[in-house]
């Protein structure tokens, strides 16, 4: 098989898929059934596939039929780190060109499986009053722009599932403290294809993001865009236009078959001046 020039061997590209879903999804482990799915193989063949990889200790599968990586790979440190290490690849310079075109600051972040935003990379604007944060390694989703443009396209049950356990706490006068509110806001994001944060985590810090697609049209990560609010409410259509289109352009480049598209259902893939406390 060719892709864009290279020779790629399905088979071993198959394994590395595997590997790549297991290592984003090691809490909750991954069906047999959800496995053949995601490839697009029948069951038979993962089946197969997931015989060899247990027996050669690279997954395991549990007493609740999930499999998940081997005990070995849980701790060590992006050993598998394929998805990641490819969208930042293409991630790094389309987000410098956005700072240098806008002059604020780019976050890229991914879902933790707990559904927290971890933060992948950032290019910090050049102005002197600007937003930044600290390097903590994640942060609530419900609060922020760039979380909630992911949490918008999960599966309806893992939504509410995230509404019941997750604690709103209030940040701010504007930060969403209700499921209802929540609710009903993931739902405009959806409709809408961005999420906008006005104030919610930090009085005086803003942003939208825009999300990701992989591949399958999954959500993968999310683009955000922030700025101090002042700054933002006087440009936030230019920069929501700006975030927008580069994230399409990672999306295309990442290889999703039609980037130009917003999602268009519930998929996502749960794959950082003064500091403030995250991206918005």
């Amino acid at each position: 098989m060719k892709r864009k020039g290279l020779v790629v061997v399905k088979s071993a590209e198959r394994v590395l898929d595997v590997l790549e879903m297991l290592s984003l999804e090691q809490e909750r482990g991954l069906r047999l059934t959800d496995i053949a799915d995601r490839l697009g193989i029948p069951k038979s063949s993962a089946t197969m596939l997931m015989k060899t990889l247990d027996a050669r200790c690279y997954a395991t599968r549990g007493p609740d039929g999930r499999y998940r990586l081997h005990a070995l790979f849980q701790h060590a440190s992006g050993w598998v780190g394929g998805l990641h290490a490819r969208l930042l690849h293409v991630a790094r310079p389309v987000m410098a060109a956005l700072v240098e075109r806008t002059g604020e600051t780019c976050f890229l972040g991914t879902l933790s499986p707990d559904l927290q935003v971890r933060v992948l990379h950032k290019v910090v604007s050049p102005k002197e009053v600007r937003y930044d944060t600290d390097d903590r390694p994640l942060r609530p989703a419900y609060c922020t722009s760039i979380g909630r443009v992911q949490l918008a396209f999960l599966p309806a049950g893992r939504i509410e599932e995230y509404l019941r356990e997750t604690r709103l706490e209030r940040f701010t006068e504007n930060t969403l403290t209700t499921p209802e509110a929540l609710r009903a806001d993931l739902a405009a994001i959806r409709e809408q294809g961005f999420a906008e944060s006005i104030d919610t985590r930090e009085v005086g810090a803003s942003g939208v993001s825009a999300p990701i697609l992989g591949r399958d049209g999954a959500v993968v990560a999310g683009l955000n865009l922030s700025a101090v609010t002042q700054r933002f409410l006087s440009q936030h259509d230019a920069m929501r236009a700006a975030v927008t289109e580069a994230a399409d352009a990672i999306s295309s480049h990442f290889g999703s078959p039609d980037a130009a598209r917003r999602p268009a259902g519930p998929k996502t893939t749960t794959m950082p001046a003064a500091a403030l406390p995250g991206p918005v």
